[in-house]
């Protein structure tokens, strides 16, 4: 059987509700001995966070990838790393690949500069499958990569959106996730709705199902989802 090599770029609303159920989906599965999970987050937990991530009040302060860690390894007895600084270039990536491995790269993060670091990423990886995840409030869209031996089958977030390549902002690092959720608001249900697409695409690839390129288009409050392939 395959090992996988799973490297979950972001902690927070979407990345963090992700990660847990991921968790309890490997919870007693054979299937986990088979995955090295890695976490990437630089952010600390913030009080405002704990209404829509899966923080509790005493892990303000800390570091949200180690606090996911301890939650996949205490919580569902699933092996975990964590690096908890934030990943600004290929190289950040580069580091945790491992040849001997099939690569899942999963992107949960709010800005197109973290975004642009995956992206080259991708485009400069012999084989490597890349889950993007964006919303705002109350939409979004998930969008399926894959790349196999040098050659795109199914292209990344930048081919529906190539405005990311154009925004020169940075990293709002030195933002706290309060002022981000007043400057551009997500809600809890959208977390989790994107979260669960994440999961599904996540399941099919660990379980070798015909894992569909496209994009995941949804609004969760009109209860909307269509996937689209390219």
């Amino acid at each position: 059987m395959s090992k996988f090599n799973i490297i979950i770029v972001g902690c927070g609303g979407t990345g963090g509700n992700f990660i847990k159920e991921l968790g309890r989906f490997l919870y007693r599965n054979s299937m986990r001995q088979y995955c090295r999970i890695l976490l990437a987050d630089g952010d600390l937990v913030e009080e405002s966070n704990i209404s829509r991530q899966p923080f509790l009040p005493q892990d303000v302060g800390r570091k949200k990838a180690e606090v996911m860690s301890e939650i996949l390894q205490e919580a569902f007895q699933v092996s975990c790393e964590y690096y908890p600084e934030y990943i600004d270039s290929v190289s950040d990536l580069s580091k945790f690949e491992d040849k001997n491995m099939v690569m899942l790269l999963v992107g949960c993060v709010d800005n197109h500069a973290c975004r642009k670091v995956m992206h080259d990423y991708f485009q400069s990886a012999e084989s490597c499958f890349y889950l993007d995840a964006a919303n705002e409030y109350s939409a979004g869209e998930v969008v399926a990569a894959v790349r196999i031996d040098g050659t795109e089958l199914s292209p990344d977030r930048v081919h529906y959106f190539p405005e990311i390549l154009e925004d020169v902002s940075v990293p709002r690092r030195w933002e706290s996730c309060q002022q981000t959720n007043i400057s551009s608001p997500q809600h809890l249900l959208t977390n989790l709705f994107a979260a669960n697409i994440l999961l599904k695409c996540t399941v099919e690839f660990l379980s070798g199902d015909e894992w569909e390129g496209g994009i995941y288009y949804f609004d969760t409050f009109k209860g909307f989802l269509r996937f689209q392939e390219v």
